[in-house]
């Protein structure tokens, strides 16, 4: 699935569709100059609350064999100019000029630990590079509590002429993007660090509002300007974001090195601006660019002196969350239900405001679920401590197939005892439930059947299938037949979009894998296909196609 946002001129990275196309490097570096003599929240400024505790709920250490591209699991690749779709600009929006890949050559793992993106000039000039993100959208800071995302980047080791046009960046979208593709900036851009043309320095912005103009200045955006960064280039640093809702008004601080260089206050827009920008998940990007208009502002590029091949290298990625400081509420109706145990799904208790409970899904998984009893949850979010780690606080997702909230972890081992709990919304008003405990027996329960339909019978190596599950929306399933399936990835078209490739979440309670396909009509057909793991072999399907009722 391609992801584009729309990158910015110095001082941020993404712009939206309307933006002025080509906007003159002088213009572009006189906005720089004029952020960072604004100063919009001085680099001394000193948080007055920090979390007492960072839990780490997602990262890539990048450990892979060397050759090898990334772990389909956790990242998407982007590929080509740009989405595609009606009302999408190529060239990703921002003039740059590489086509994304995913080819190895561009995008691979060294085999020491390291993500390689790596920008490539063939003999006719045209340039490759590479773009990933988070298959994950739900890096989100819990009410009253912080989000960090940190990433150890090596800078293009490349400067001068020789680097004019290069364009690294570690950067972050709202989740409502995906999919959606034209509504930036409201939804919020986090660039946690960009450098152009071989600089060695550092750039962080936040975007938001409307563009152009609007309360966040775009399509520039709130931004540090360009700060030094010595040494970037030839070694790895440290770069980070913390998004803390703990304190009053809000902020987000970037952080190079430990050393917290720039910082936006909620207050410096409106309640509306800075809710519609933070208060959801976000997904994370690493790219290597080529030309555009931030390179521009400063001198521009690729020229024929730019030299090819020389990569941004990661050393990981980490995302922490700290707990919210939002007193417990009782659960609604006062009824507090039964701990679940040895990973049968309890029966839901009416009046109780919900049933909940978990199911052990592989040897090393289990699947967590929320189902709110007859009204809509505006969020959930998941509690829970694997004996000898840390809590993880992690955001849930709805599975519209079974009408509730879910999420598997792993890391289990058999017989461990999970503690968990739940934050959710109701009404506009934060609960949290009391705790529970599950055991975990390495997926030998049999998972008790949801209201989900399933199929009748299996017979071959799998059953598939589709699901109307809204006005625009279709729940595409795939059931293997007496084995484990490693992945499946789902292959899909609606008409006059272009293929995505996505990852399926496996259901425990109705033991299948499932995708909720959105944007779809009814009249439209959707073609799609699967790739699946089946004992260590990865397998292509048939097509298939199903119409919209």
């Amino acid at each position: 699935m391609q992801i584009s946002s729309y990158r910015e001129q110095a001082g941020g990275k993404r712009q939206l569709r309307n933006r002025l196309p080509f906007l003159t490097a002088t213009l572009l570096l006189v906005a720089s100059l004029t952020f960072a003599a604004l100063n919009l929240a001085p680099s001394s400024t000193t948080p007055t609350a920090r979390a007492a505790t960072w839990n780490q709920i997602w990262g890539d250490e990048f450990n892979g064999p060397a050759g090898t591209g990334v772990d389909t699991g956790n990242w998407l690749y982007d590929t080509g100019t740009g989405y595609g779709c009606a009302g999408c600009p190529g060239g990703w929006g921002t003039g740059e000029v590489e086509s994304m890949s995913t080819s190895t050559n561009n995008v691979s793992q060294d085999g020491s630990g390291h993500l390689v993106i790596k920008p490539i000039r063939d003999t006719n000039g045209n340039w490759t590079s590479g773009r990933i993100e988070t298959q994950r959208t739900d890096f989100a800071a819990p009410a009253g509590g912080e989000l960090a995302v940190e990433a150890s980047i090596q800078q293009p080791n490349v400067s001068g002429a020789a680097a004019a046009g290069y364009w690294p960046a570690f950067w972050m979208l709202g989740a409502p993007f995906r999919g959606n593709y034209l509504n930036w900036p409201g939804v919020g851009e986090i660039d946690v660090m960009e450098d152009i043309n071989g600089l060695s320095s550092e750039f962080g912005t936040l975007h938001c509002g409307v563009a152009p103009g609007g309360p966040c200045n775009e399509n520039t955006g709130l931004g540090s300007g360009q700060r030094a960064c010595s040494g970037c280039q030839t070694g790895f640093h440290t770069y980070r974001m913390e998004y803390d809702r703990s304190v009053s008004p809000e902020q987000i601080r970037w952080f190079l090195d430990g050393v917290n260089f720039f910082t936006v206050n909620a207050n410096q827009v409106d309640a509306t601006t800075w809710t519609n920008a933070t208060n959801h998940g976000f997904f994370v990007i690493f790219d290597l660019a080529m030309g555009g208009a931030f390179p521009a502002a400063f001198g521009g590029g690729p020229t024929g002196a730019t030299v090819s091949g020389v990569p941004m290298l990661v050393d990981y990625v980490r995302v922490f969350t700290a707990a919210g400081s939002v007193t417990p509420t009782p659960t609604i109706g006062g009824t507090t239900p039964t701990p679940t145990t040895g990973g049968t799904t309890p029966t839901p208790t009416p009046g109780s405001g919900f049933s909940q409970g978990v199911s052990s899904v592989s040897s090393s998984q289990a699947q967590f679920w929320f189902q709110p009893g007859g009204w809509t949850a505006g969020y959930v979010i998941l509690h829970y401590t694997v004996p000898g780690q840390v809590q993880q606080n992690v955001n849930m997702n709805y599975n519209s197939g079974t009408a509730r909230w879910e999420y598997t972890a792993g890391g289990m081992s058999s017989g461990q005892v999970i503690s968990y709990s739940f934050t959710y919304q109701k009404a506009g008003t934060q609960f949290d439930t009391g705790g529970y405990t599950f055991t975990f027996n390495g997926g030998t329960t049999t998972p008790t059947p949801t209201p989900t339909p399933t199929p009748t019978g299996c017979s071959g190596d799998f059953v598939q299938g589709v699901i109307n599950s809204g006005s625009t929306t279709a729940l595409s399933w795939f059931q293997p037949c007496g084995w484990t399936a490693g992945y499946v990835i789902l292959h899909y078209i609606v008409p006059g979009q272009v293929q995505q490739n996505v990852n399926m979440s496996y259901n425990g309670g109705a033991a299948r894998w499932e995708y909720n396909v959105s944007g779809i009509s009814s009249g439209q057909t959707l073609s799609y296909s699967f790739t699946y793991q089946k004992g260590g072999t990865q397998f292509d399907s048939g097509s298939y196609t199903w119409t919209h009722p």
